[in-house]
């Protein structure tokens, strides 16, 4: 009990130090990081009693936040504050504060706060929550917002659930020696006014590499807005830093069948990854569960946005009446400033739980972060149903992927891929309108056919690419054009044995 004891004096110390000089602000967080970093990384000692680890899945879903205890209920404010209490896989606490005008006070864990159901729990005064959650009570919206477990978070819009997650920064993401994960220690919430269509949230970042500043300022609607402000403190030289990194999930879709027998169709909170890059050019990337970590770099400069979007939204694609898949949100990225030079980074990972993200993606800068250098860093995250990539080009809607053998003494099958491009662009061409196609591959490519021709059925049109069957990992490009201009977004796609 001793550290979390120093531990509670330490931010005692922080909340007392910055209300006696005025209101708490990104400021006085940017001297607490640049501080922090200056000092050797303490271990992590705010882990849970044995008694809530080892809660079952079960019992611990019993634990419920009482909601009539939300901080902020019965003050009539648009936002209201509810708690996650730790247990099971949530065995790192967080310390919360509330800012009020000049004010920070810290927000004590009570046991009151929640409902145990059949739990019999001993808790410490001290524990701590695991997170908490941001709560919009309005008519048709809810839960807006939630910070659980190192530094990831979640936002959805009216009309969305849970699906696609951000994190505050990811390191070593691909290295061999094994990822980091940063954690978001501390939080401050100011408390809104009551006319406030958004609020301010502020949290401290800690890891053996890294430390950092992050201000959220949330803005709820149709599309869910957070502008984030970060600033990052390195304590050495980092292999792998991935900024305004997004994690889903891939199990399985269009372009390939499941690992095991399942009822629904399709399974992802995220079908493709959308980049538009600092030139202006649209690039969509399918995603794919493989049987071995693959991961893409798209080289850039001053990217204008990238992120992870679920375009199909039909529930007959899912038929999943629990997941409702066809509800998640995209989510996309929007650079404020110029980034400079690096890459996109997308990294796919093979799994068969759907629980499990084993999709990232990340910006990755060309020039790494060196000790005692900061790094300064704005951007916006759009958590929508609508896509910023559907404009005046073509957009990829499906693909498919398949083998196929035309000749039966042929002996190994060739490799066809099957595009669908819709939007406006397309879809009022007829189909006698003379288009053509440019395709892309590497050396060690074989194109053995490829045709296009338009799907009278639904207005789409089709491209067919077929290889022959390669015997290592092939990238693949293509696009329509009329008259010798794009008129739809590239589609890429990496395919491996």
């Amino acid at each position: 009990m001793g550290s979390k004891i120093i531990q509670a004096q330490l931010a005692a110390w922080f909340v007392l130090s910055c209300s006696a000089v005025g209101a708490f602000d990104f400021q006085d967080l940017r001297r607490e990081a640049q501080s922090l970093a200056a000092r050797p990384y303490q271990t992590e000692t705010n882990r849970i009693p044995d008694s809530l680890a080892r809660l079952s899945y079960v019992e611990y879903r019993a634990i419920q936040f009482n909601q009539r205890k939300a901080l902020w209920r019965d003050a009539g404010l648009p936002f209201q504050l509810e708690y996650f209490h730790p247990g099971y896989s949530n065995r790192q606490t967080v310390s919360l504060h509330e800012i009020a005008g000049e004010e920070v006070r810290l927000i004590p864990f009570q046991s009151s706060l929640f409902e145990y159901g059949t739990n019999r729990l001993d808790l410490p005064a001290d524990l701590g929550f695991a997170g908490f959650r941001v709560v919009h009570p309005v008519k048709d919206f809810g839960e807006v917002a939630a910070f659980q477990g190192a530094s990831y978070f979640r936002l959805i819009g009216r009309g969305q659930i849970y699906g696609t997650s951000a994190r505050g920064l990811a390191l070593n993401t691909t290295s061999a020696e094994g990822e980091e994960f940063p954690l978001f220690k501390q939080f401050w919430i100011r408390r809104p006014e009551k006319s406030a269509k958004e609020i301010t949230v502020f949290a401290l970042l800690d890891s053996a590499s890294m430390t950092g500043a992050y201000q959220f300022i949330i803005r709820p609607g149709t599309t869910t807005v957070a502008t984030v402000k970060a600033v990052l403190f390195p304590r050495r030289e980092i292999k792998e830093v991935g900024l305004a990194p997004l994690t889903s999930m891939f199990l399985h879709g269009k372009n390939g069948r499941p690992a095991f027998t399942d009822f629904r169709p399709e399974v992802h909170d995220a079908d493709g990854l959308l980049i538009q890059n600092g030139r202006g050019e649209w690039i969509w990337h399918s995603l794919e569960t493989g049987k071995m970590m693959r991961v893409n770099a798209f080289q850039d400069e001053n990217p204008r946005g990238f992120g992870l979007m679920q375009r199909d939204r039909d529930f007959e694609h899912y038929q999943d009446v629990i997941a409702q898949f066809e509800r998640r949100p995209s989510v996309w990225v929007r650079p404020l400033g110029k980034w400079g030079r690096g890459a996109v980074q997308l990294v796919q990972l093979p799994s068969n739980r759907e629980f499990l993200d084993n999709v990232v993606v990340f910006w990755i800068p060309a020039a790494r972060l060196q000790p005692g250098t900061p790094v300064e860093l704005e951007y916006e995250l759009h958590w929508s149903h609508l896509d910023p990539g559907l404009g005046s080009l073509g957009h990829v809607r499906a693909t498919r992927v398949g083998r196929v053998i035309v000749e039966p003494a042929q002996g190994v099958p060739n490799l066809r891929f099957v595009v669908d491009f819709d939007g406006n662009a397309v879809e009022s061409l007829s189909a006698k309108q003379k288009l053509s196609v440019k395709i892309e591959y590497g050396e060690d490519v074989t194109l053995v056919a490829d045709s296009l021709f338009k799907n009278t059925t639904n207005g789409t049109w089709r491209l067919v690419i077929e290889i022959a069957d390669p015997r290592k990992a092939v990238d693949l490009r293509a696009f329509l054009m009329r008259g010798g201009e794009p008129i739809t977004e590239p589609w890429t796609f990496t395919w491996q044995p």
